[in-house]
């Protein structure tokens, strides 16, 4: 974000995505190349920010391109709208295309410029006029990319942000129908993101689902603590603040190399010394950040344990983990309930396995959040 020197958030430029560039180069040759893909991983890592790189970048090659966040749609008329507006904008240069229509594009200069923009695929489509039915208005909706793209001689790729929420928007029977069109189409693309890995898994991964190897599954690689250690010097060096590489060490350690954690925790750091007046970054800076970031993310853990106060077991796995205790003894007789409690906390990527019987927390800071502020037991 502009005046930030650790951008916040949200999306963050090219410039602040940090040892992503062969990931980036993969991704930009599959979807040009019109392989569908699918990523999946906790909120907050990047995802978005990685798609609209490769968005940004498949434009300069002349392809059209659609961002869809479906957290902002509550009905399939909405989810329909969504997608035509986002395929529209690649002529009109208009977000709001539709809603220009709907109020009578009289109004709007250069709207008979507009009408000439969509007139043609209006001929092949026909107008989703206002009165049409919401599943009209969604087969126009999933026809369009492929319209135009063939319409205009060029590849388009849309990349479908939190995809999973399609079942809470519009029921889990419109994968289907999505599904249906998708696969037919030869000039399209898409680049489906998820924060909710198990719902996504199951979307794509099981076989009695529409989706079942629709898109290619790739994990998204983890960001190397080097690489960390180089954006971070070179972002404090461009405001002359002195820092070492015990520091750097001492920040990562603390935020595990989360993308968004770490931002915020050198964020804190940042402000803390022009506050201060000082222009070298010792461990005691490293700490009050930390304090600072910790009160910052707490609304977003409280949320999260807030969710899993609906299990209980489900919540003292994970303050037990934080404590690092023993999780198949004490808290339940039953090892298969214990099982599903971790499985839960996978699911939602709070956790990960990393070995036998052993687990580690996606997110450091939230760890810490548990031991400094809860009572575990």
């Amino acid at each position: 974000m502009p005046g930030k020197l650790f951008p916040l958030g949200g999306p963050v430029s090219e410039h602040d995505i940090v040892d992503r560039e062969d990931f980036l180069i993969s991704l930009e040759t599959r979807l040009s190349e019109g392989q569908s893909i699918m990523l999946a991983g906790p909120r907050r890592i990047g995802k978005t920010s990685i798609a609209l790189e490769v968005l940004r970048r498949i434009r300069t090659k002349g392809c059209y391109t659609a961002l869809i966040d479906l957290f902002r749609y509550n009905s399939k008329k909405e989810l329909a709208l969504g997608i035509i507006n986002a395929c529209y904008e690649n002529r009109s240069g208009i977000k709001k295309t539709t809603t220009a229509l709907k109020d009578g594009l009289k109004k709007i200069t250069g709207s008979a410029k507009l009408t000439a923009k969509i007139q043609d695929l209006e001929i092949a489509l026909g107008l989703p006029a206002e009165n049409r039915n919401d599943d009209e208005l969604l087969t126009y909706a999933l026809k369009l990319p492929e319209v135009l793209a063939q319409t205009d001689n060029r590849q388009i790729v849309l990349v479908f942000d939190e995809f999973q929420e399609v079942i809470r928007i519009a029921g889990e029977e419109t994968l289907k129908v999505m599904r249906s069109y998708f696969q037919t189409q030869e000039n399209a693309a898409y680049l489906f993101l998820g924060s909710k890995e198990g719902m996504m898994n199951t979307i794509f991964g099981d076989k009695r689902q529409a989706f079942y190897r629709f898109a290619t599954i790739l994990p998204i690689p983890a960001v190397s603590e080097a690489a960390w250690g180089t954006y971070i010097s070179k972002k404090f060096a461009e405001k002359k603040i002195t820092i070492s590489h015990q520091t750097v060490t001492e920040i990562l350690s603390r935020t595990g190399g989360h993308p968004q954690d770490t931002m915020l925790l050198c964020s804190e750091i940042y402000y803390a010394l022009l506050e201060a007046g000082e222009d070298k970054l010792t461990f005691a800076f490293v700490q009050l950040g930390h304090a600072r970031a910790l009160a910052t993310l707490s609304p977003v853990f409280d949320e999260i344990l807030d969710e899993l106060g609906k299990t209980a077991l489900t919540r003292n796995v994970l303050m037990g983990l934080a404590a690092g205790k023993r999780i198949y003894s004490g808290l339940s007789n039953n090892p298969n309930e214990i099982k599903r409690a971790v499985d839960t906390l996978i699911s939602k990527g709070i956790i990960e396995k990393s070995g036998r019987g052993t687990y580690h927390f996606i997110e450091p800071m939230l760890k810490d959040y548990l031991l400094e502020t809860l009572e575990v037991y």
